[in-house]
């Protein structure tokens, strides 16, 4: 079992050495020196399975070690040594209580009070199991998931990795283990977006996960969470499907079980703010999560409208799940239009797949029986009541109620991918729509809207 040993003096460095030879004769204490590039040794020389820093030398700021460490290796545990008035002049204590597996020992060294801390990281590393390691891989060989996916799941049937560098990757999270939504979260406040999974290893997992999550539609789950859970993945593992192969039988079934429980479990008159705050606590959306919010949007619309008929809530719930069917990069939930200049900042392969997407959203369609004008509705998503929309530039004259009901859900939820969640948020998404959206065929969909939002 390796451990990375951040040193401090010849004398202190020899006591703890020896103490954790004489108890843990199978922990190797890698030491990195003093002018070693930290970085080089974590990557090269691990996988390191918990840190022990010393840190009396001056020359040591267990805090930045802490969070430089922790970037690159993720949740481990830090044993932390030194003197009282080192402990005080670094506020060890604040850095202590950044982790629950985080342990101070004072110098002097007593016996006891060493092998506890280090035994509990011993212990806490053979329980997970961690076989963390660095992997040499390209980009070629990996699948991209946005890492907000992970909270849909708490053990996958695969390793997933982070990226360190264009061709070095460390695995966080192994097959068939389950993990924290803590370590996820760890990771999203680094700034980390996305996580990795071996490409082969993606196609069998949507193809048996799918079938799995067809039978668990055959069990009456009462948990409001729960059905909002099984809801996001159904739409994850459709639209995962779709992007990667087809649609196929099972995606069919999926789809139409998956929208038969949408109209059994959405009520309209619930409050629709909360209901959006649940599905997108934040702005970093995801497409399953856009999609989850466009249908609840759609349907408190035409309930405040009055149409009360199952067709249209069908039409708008599959038009939601497939309207980004043709889009691999989830950023382009944030645009809503061509002449958008943040469009630019894309790559051409992204760029051409935003103009070319409602085309292939309302080709999706077709493969679905029995809903009929769901192509026409996707082919006119991004439409704009100016005729500064695409792909024809019809205007508010020109679209229909039932496709006016989806532009506006469509830009109400775009534009949560844009404003950070504060309480006012919906204000302002409101009031920057109001003059665009009230007018015309627009007009009576926009009172919906409006109704919903001041009944919520």
């Amino acid at each position: 079992m390796k451990v990375l040993f951040v040193g401090d003096t010849p004398e202190n460095n020899y006591a703890i050495k020896k103490l954790m030879s004489t108890h843990f004769p199978k922990v190797d204490l890698i030491d990195a020196g003093k002018n070693i590039n930290l970085l080089d040794l974590i990557t090269n020389s691990g996988p390191f399975s918990f840190v022990v820093i010393a840190y009396d030398n001056p020359n040591i700021i267990a805090n930045d070690l802490f969070t430089t460490i922790s970037d690159v290796l993720g949740q481990r545990p830090f044993i932390f040594i030194g003197t009282p008035a080192a402990t005080l002049r670094q506020n060890i204590h604040d850095v202590v209580a950044r982790s629950d597996l985080n342990s101070l020992i004072e110098i002097p060294l007593v016996e006891e009070e060493f092998v506890d801390p280090v035994r509990r990281a011993v212990e806490w590393v053979q329980k997970e199991e961690f076989e963390e390691s660095i992997h040499e891989l390209t980009r070629a060989d990996l699948h991209r998931m946005k890492i907000r996916n992970f909270y849909l799941f708490e053990k996958l049937p695969f390793d997933v990795y982070v990226e360190l560098t264009a061709t070095k990757y460390s695995k966080i999270i192994s097959k068939d283990k389950t993990y924290s939504h803590r370590l996820i979260q760890d990771y999203a406040r680094k700034g980390i977006k996305f996580l990795y999974l071996r490409k082969d290893e993606h196609l069998k997992f949507l193809d048996d996960s799918i079938k799995k999550i067809i039978k668990v539609y055959d069990v009456k789950i009462l948990d409001k969470k729960k059905i909002r859970t099984l809801h996001l993945q159904s739409i994850y593992f459709i639209q995962q499907y779709i992007k990667a192969l087809n649609v196929s039988e099972d995606i069919i079934k999926l789809t139409q079980l998956l929208i038969t429980s949408m109209k059994e479990n959405i009520k309209p008159h619930d409050s629709l703010l909360l209901s959006l705050e649940e599905i997108c606590p934040n702005p970093n959306i995801t497409f399953s999560e856009f999609s989850y919010a466009c249908a609840h949007v759609c349907d408190a619309i035409i309930y405040n409208m009055g149409w009360t008929a199952d067709m249209s809530r069908d039409k708008l719930f599959l038009a939601s799940i497939l309207q980004d069917i043709g889009l691999q990069n989830e950023e382009l939930i944030k645009i809503r239009s061509l002449n958008n200049p943040n469009l630019k900042m894309f790559s051409a392969e992204d760029q051409e797949l935003y103009k070319n997407h409602p085309q292939k959203a309302a080709l999706t369609a077709n493969y679905f029986n029995g809903f009929s004008d769901v192509d026409f509705i996707l082919m006119e998503h991004h439409e704009h009541p100016t005729g500064d929309g695409f792909p024809t530039g019809a205007n508010a004259a020109g679209l229909t109620a039932i496709s006016c009901v989806f532009i506006l859900a469509n830009n109400f939820v775009s534009r949560m991918a844009q404003i950070d969640a504060t309480t006012d948020r919906f204000i302002k998404i409101y009031d920057g729509m109001k003059r665009i959206f009230n007018t015309r065929n627009f007009k009576e969909p926009f009172k919906g809207l409006e109704r919903a939002l001041r009944n919520s």
